[in-house]
């Protein structure tokens, strides 16, 4: 949802001016950065900090931040002057709201200390206009200032050394943000710390790559305007929407297409996708659509609905597919929405009767979380909302549930759990025969990258899915990057069992030994193999199955064992010896 966000234009001045003070163009910054518009904000606070920007006589240049005043570090009397090279905009070539000016590449002579302030704020600006480049640049030197009001300068500056790939510079950064916090008692930044260093050894780690996967940026047909993202399967596998903010549809006099996201179909055919539809119907509106999910029944759509003027305005709604269209969508009451927090990325369990969703509302780990509740088949909740619990969730944000059927997988994505830099894809198998959840799973890389990576989506087959990542630059959209939507493909899942077969009083190996194999959910006739001359036996196994295995051989006590493929999400090389007791009296004990 963060890359989301950039699609809203929340910030515009009307007046065009050429000669701003370095007063006047901090007013400007602070009221673009408060009001989210961190483009702006950025050019903004480099003029202030710009040598060649003149200074107000009436009213002497000063920093004044608008949030809470404080006490500004004043802890050097002169300053350094450093020549910054920076991109403001680098991504497309903007005109300047107030002056007008077209801004690319250019050298600015900063002050290194006595405008600390400025720098943060231009670091801050970057970095939540996801672009870690420049982030990088300005809080290496803020970090260099060593000012007093900054004192986790180092965190951010780390972060975005991840981001960028740098990961053994990111755990300097991070080390020393963890002496700062240990010294300071900030138990909140020492587990930030922690988290991050943790996340440092992972990325470098050579298990952390995921072999026999392929990540691949989608063509055109998926990537086209300022972003595409959240596809999910609509009715089949061979058909899928997606959520895309394009120039292809909607009135221009009621909604700037270009910035305002809806719901769109492809489907395949001889594995090439195509004939790009929008959802029919009144599912798409002049505000923003996302992240939806089609139930199995195909009657019943849930989806995200944003404001275009307020990125806190998000809710999830419900349209019911009725005499062969869409109905009107209605906005899911407040066990699900409520008032003032964010509710998105609905997900439906395969029955219908459970939603999954990301919300920020009271009661969760921290920021948002991952949470359920029952449904009744016209959209209504029936329950309370149940958070998924601190084996989900964490301190930070938990989105994107997918809940894979044939596996019973819950994939969702979260940057407060080990990972490679942003959100990560983890997953959690679900065990119906205990009810637990297994332990969140980093889906390593290729899948996951430095950046995000989120809405996270697989086929019956485990072999072809998609996620939506910002890893790559992007230079149609107002940020460093934006959300694309990339396709995952997997080798197929291989699962083998092997073994020996025993004399459990001797220890010698049994050859001939027969090997029955049972189906336990009687789906297959039973079969058997026999052991070679080491008695030693391999067979492959199938996915999704629960095999019933029986070692028997004439004169001597069966043994007996069972394997399972069933809900497993990798390949698996399973072991399994029988040892069988001699029989006294000489006849088999089956």
């Amino acid at each position: 949802m963060k890359r989301i966000a950039a699609l809203l234009i929340l910030f515009a001045f009307s007046t065009a001016a050429f000669a701003q003070t370095k007063r006047e163009w901090l007013k400007y910054a602070d009221a673009a950065f408060k009001n989210g518009d961190y483009t702006n904000a950025a050019s903004f606070y480099i003029k202030v900090i710009d040598k060649s920007t003149p200074f107000d006589i009436t009213h002497p240049y000063a920093v004044k931040p608008y949030v809470a005043k404080k006490k500004q570090d004043t802890a050097a009397a002169g300053f350094k002057i450093f020549n910054i090279t920076i991109a403001i905009a680098p991504q497309n070539k903007t005109k300047d709201s107030l002056s007008g000016e077209t801004d690319s590449v250019k050298t600015v002579e900063v002050a290194s200390t006595s405008d600390q302030y400025v720098v943060h704020q231009i670091a801050e600006s970057y970095r939540l206009n996801h672009d870690y480049q420049n982030a990088e640049t300005w809080y290496q030197l803020s970090v260099k200032n060593s000012s007093k009001a900054y004192p986790f300068e180092s965190y951010y500056y780390g972060d975005a050394l991840m981001k960028n790939k740098k990961y053994p510079a990111a755990n300097l950064q991070f080390e020393a943000t963890l002496s700062t916090a240990t010294e300071k008692k900030d138990t909140n930044m020492i587990k930030l710390a922690k988290l991050k260093i943790t996340g440092c050894y992972l990325a470098i780690d050579p298990n952390s790559v995921q072999k026999g996967v392929t990540v691949t940026e989608r063509d055109s047909v998926f990537n086209t305007g300022t972003s595409s993202f959240a596809v999910n399967y609509y009715g089949d596998e061979n058909t899928i929407h997606f959520s895309s903010a394009r120039d292809t549809v909607g009135d221009p006099k009621k909604q700037k297409t270009k910035y305002t996201s809806d719901i769109y179909t492809l489907s395949k055919t001889e594995n090439v996708w195509s004939n790009l539809k929008i959802v029919p119907g009144p599912i798409n509106t002049a505000q923003n659509e996302g992240s939806g999910f089609l139930t199995a029944d195909g009657t019943r759509f849930f989806f995200t609905r944003w404001s275009t003027t307020n990125k806190n305005e998000c809710a999830i709604y419900f349209s019911r597919f009725f005499n062969g269209e869409w109905l009107i969508a209605q906005k899911m009451n407040d066990k699900v929405n409520l008032d003032g927090y964010k509710s998105m990325d609905p997900s439906v369990s395969p029955d219908g009767s459970i939603i999954y969703y990301s919300s920020n509302r009271p009661g969760g780990s921290g920021k948002m979380d991952i949470w359920y509740e029952a449904i009744d088949e016209d959209g209504r909740t029936y329950g309370e909302p149940i958070n998924m619990g601190p084996l989900f969730n964490t301190a930070e944000d938990e989105t994107s549930p997918f809940y894979h059927i044939g596996t019973s997988t819950m994939y969702f994505s979260s940057d407060g759990h080990p990972g490679f830099g942003g959100l990560d894809v983890l997953k959690s198998s679900f065990n119906t025969s205990d009810s637990i959840w297994s332990l969140p799973k980093n889906l390593g890389q290729p899948i996951n990258s430095s950046n995000d990576d989120t809405y996270f989506v697989l086929d019956a087959s485990q072999q072809n899915g998609f996620v939506t990542t910002d890893r790559k630059e992007c230079k149609s959209c107002t940020s460093g990057s934006c959300y694309k939507i990339y396709s995952v493909t997997k080798e197929q899942n291989v699962y083998d069992v092997r073994g020996t077969v025993y004399n459990s009083e001797t220890n010698e190996v049994i050859p001939n030994a027969t090997i029955t194999f049972k189906d336990i959910r009687s789906d297959w006739e039973p079969f058997a193999i026999t052991t070679d001359a080491a008695g030693t036996y391999f067979y492959n196994l199938k996915e999704g199955v629960e095999l019933y295995m029986k070692a028997q051989m004439p004169n001597f006590a069966g043994d007996a064992g069972t394997v399972i493929t069933l809900g497993l999400t990798e390949s698996k090389h399973f072991e399994k010896d029988f040892f069988l007791a001699p029989n006294s009296s000489g006849g088999t004990i089956k």
